[in-house]
């Protein structure tokens, strides 16, 4: 039996509704990251985030329920990008060490591996430079979106790079100078972003491409295989 024009008619219309608030959404959330990563939660205006994004007012606490919500979608908006990226390597990682008889250079195998593959992201994505503004500010100055980004994704990844290290090194990932270690891990890398102006001041470059991606690559490598051996002895 063919459905009722009148019934087509409403489904195409509910369609187009879902895509137009679909569509909003993102719009907030891309005009929400910029003025969030400038000015931080207090400084950044909702009146001007609506301007950005060419909505109404009221679509923030229409889409989000108001400022933090919005603020925390942006948080979510940077996990989903970052974890659609590097997310199946994790898990996949964080199985084999949950699960297998990981030896340490196997080990570091994977820690070579998530390492080259964070720097690509970090570093090569067209979208890093403009989340690196609103993490940088939850790092230094935390709101409830921080527990968006850790929970979603920096806590865990740290988690496993920390085991990583302990099973490459044969320390216990308890150990706080072990923990410490995984940070100054990724310092190395973080600091190619957050340092941007200085890095290209110093090294002339104008933007992270292959060829200097894969210089950052063989530093970091040739650090952590350092790390390693050091923790070793």
């Amino acid at each position: 039996m063919m459905a009722a024009p009148e019934n087509e008619g409403r489904g195409r219309k509910r369609a187009a509704s879902r895509r137009s608030a679909e569509e909003t959404r993102r719009r907030l959330i891309d005009a929400g990251l910029d003025a969030f990563g400038r000015f931080g939660f207090d400084g950044a205006s909702t009146r001007d985030i609506a301007r950005r994004a060419d909505v109404n007012l009221a679509a923030i606490p229409y889409h989000f329920g108001g400022k933090e919500g919005l603020h925390k979608a942006v948080a979510q908006h940077i996990v989903d990008e970052v974890r659609g990226r590097l997310g199946g390597l994790i898990d996949e990682a964080t199985s084999s060490l949950d699960t297998a008889d990981i030896d340490p250079e196997q080990a570091r195998s994977m820690l070579h591996l998530i390492v080259e593959r964070a720097t690509s992201v970090i570093l090569g994505h067209p979208e890093a430079s403009r989340w690196a503004p609103f993490v940088l500010r939850e790092q230094m100055d935390p709101t409830p979106s921080f527990a968006v980004l850790y929970d979603g994704f920096m806590g865990r990844a740290h988690v496993l790079i920390t085991g990583l290290y302990a099973r490459a090194t044969g320390q216990d990932a308890a150990d706080p100078k072990v923990v410490a270690g995984a940070f100054a891990l990724l310092g190395q890398l973080v600091i190619f972003r957050v340092g941007r102006a200085l890095v290209d001041r110093r090294l002339g470059w104008t933007a992270y491409g292959p060829d200097e991606i894969a210089v950052i690559s063989t530093i970091l490598r040739t650090n952590l295989d350092a790390m390693i051996e050091a923790g070793r002895a």
